[in-house]
């Protein structure tokens, strides 16, 4: 009866013209998502030091300790391709002053992060406009996206990852800048977002602003209404900003040994001839909806297969996306939706070029990664909820159905959260005794530093010299931070009690090329 064509047409209006419950549904669901990631930051985040986090406590933290902190150390980093993370820096110095060395605050500050994008997509997409209900369904997926526990929650178990919400906020607030910029010819706000942008986020600010500035030479190529004689003046700003800040960069200390970009498109090329290429596509697209099998009653070949026809669904889906984007007119949403996408083939190409050509292509299944592949979810949706219009009185079948795919869609990411979900919050005494684990490493090398045997893959100080281990880990003792402070024993009862070595000297520590080549940076 549905897909009669004047009654299915009434019922459909019908539906999406009931705005108030859907109203208060989609912000129940956005409330338990929040509340559920949340939850989970708090209770299954790990709190212990682990891989990056130890570079940042050598090269970083042991200053603030000893009293030699400058503001050079907050733009630290190895050299090749990896970011200062200045602002990463900081939430770390947050939670030596106040919190003993407990990592899981940066990742609550990440769900925090989140839940601002959540709030900037809601005005993008449900505030002011008509037809709200598809518009809330369209950001209650959104929300969804944000605080899955996809992947095996590994967004938020890692701290340093779930910080990476404060550098994706900062982005989408210089998206809406350079919208008002370019709209308003006023360029105050958009001076003080692009430096925040630039000083903050390193060579990601660099992606980010190209893209940016590729898409509104699109805009105003795809619609006459957006062309500015001013524009050049808004590409003046940018680039005036971004040199202060790149220039500023040229004095930012550098540590380890660099490999060339040759030696990266060299590996690229043997990655790519081995025949998985095809994961480069697939996997960014078909990994943040489900990154594993959903359900135990699905065999590994039907799982295959899902996976199979998800990267086909969204390669059309992609393909409309551009259709939209190249023939459609634009305002805020549309602009941002299209950097949103442009910056996910950004990030991934930066996976691939970066990391794959190095560590192969099976290097794109990384649990951490899935935050970025989730852009291209976030601007299709948006997209979509922007580009519906009221639907006219009569409905063909063929309009109909194709009508109710984007909402099955939307429906389908809500539902498929259910177990991504139950399954990460299963993993929490496995996560607990693991990290119990570090803990009491942690402590047999305070202990011993000589002895890294059974050393787990974390802790990446394993692999330094020794009287770099010695130094850390009194750093830690030592000052009761991490695993050694009481008030991070207490919050997090699972960890065992250990009591801090009886006080050391002062030790020297020599911030060398140790760690370039041993510590994934994200």
């Amino acid at each position: 009866m549905l897909f009669m064509t004047d009654t299915g047409s009434k019922q459909f209006r019908h539906v999406l013209s009931e705005t108030h419950w859907v109203r208060i549904a989609a912000w129940l669901v956005a409330a338990v998502a929040f509340l559920n990631a949340l939850g989970f930051v708090i209770r299954c985040s790990n709190p212990v030091i682990q891989s990056d986090a130890w570079y940042f406590l050598d090269v970083f933290l042991s200053k603030a300790v000893d009293g030699s902190l400058g503001i050079a150390d907050f733009f630290v980093k190895r050299a090749g391709l990896d970011h200062a993370q200045p602002l990463f820096k900081l939430e770390m110095l947050l939670e030596w002053r106040y919190f003993g060395l407990d990592f899981t605050v940066g990742a609550v500050i990440g769900v925090i992060a989140a839940a601002a994008s959540a709030a900037i997509l809601y005005r993008l997409t449900v505030a002011g406009e008509r037809d709200r209900a598809v518009r809330y369904l369209a950001w209650v997926a959104m929300c969804a996206v944000l605080f899955s526990l996809n992947g095996y929650g590994m967004t938020w178990t890692w701290p340093l990852v779930a910080l990476e919400n404060v550098t994706n906020l900062i982005i989408l607030l210089f998206m809406l800048a350079v919208w008002h910029a370019h709209r308003s010819q006023r360029y105050l706000m958009l001076t003080i977002v692009t430096l925040l942008l630039g000083i903050s986020s390193d060579d990601s600010a660099l992606i980010a602003v190209a893209v940016t500035v590729v898409v509104l030479l699109l805009a105003q190529f795809s619609d006459p209404e957006q062309r500015r004689s001013s524009t050049w003046k808004l590409l003046t700003v940018l680039a005036a900003c971004m040199l202060l800040v790149r220039v500023g960069y040229r004095y930012a200390p550098v540590t380890g040994l660099s490999i060339t970009t040759s030696h990266h498109f060299g590996l690229l090329i043997e990655r790519f001839r081995t025949g998985g290429w095809w994961q480069w596509v697939a996997l960014p697209l078909i990994l943040p909806v489900s990154y594993s099998n959903i359900s135990a009653h699905i065999s590994t070949t039907a799982w295959v297969g899902i996976q199979a026809v998800m990267a086909m669904f969204l390669l059309a889906t992609h393909v409309w996306f551009w259709w939209r984007a190249l023939r459609g007119k634009y305002n805020q949403s549309v602009f941002v939706a299209v950097c949103l996408m442009a910056l996910s083939y950004a990030w991934v190409a930066g996976i691939i070029f970066g990391r794959v050509s190095i560590n192969g292509n099976d290097y794109l299944y990384q649990q951490r990664y899935v935050l970025l592949y989730s852009g291209h979810l976030l601007a299709l949706l948006l997209m979509w909820a922007t580009s519906h219009k009221a639907l006219p009185e009569a409905l063909s079948r063929h309009r109909m159905a194709v009508a109710w795919i984007p909402i099955a869609g939307c429906v389908f990411l809500l539902l498929v959260q259910i177990p991504l979900s139950r399954h990460s919050w299963q993993q929490r005494p496995y996560l607990w005794a693991y990290y119990n684990s570090m803990a009491q490493q942690i402590d047999d090398l305070a202990k011993d530093p000589a002895n890294v045997t059974g050393c787990l893959p974390e802790l990446s100080v394993c692999g330094w010299p020794l009287e770099t281990r010695r130094s850390l880990t009194h750093i830690l003792s030592d000052n009761h931070l991490n695993v050694f402070s009481p008030q991070v024993q207490h919050r997090h009862r699972y960890l065992p009690h250990l009591l801090p070595l009886p006080v050391q000297p002062a030790t020297t520590i020599q911030s060398t090329q140790r760690s370039n080549a041993t510590v994934p940076s994200l």
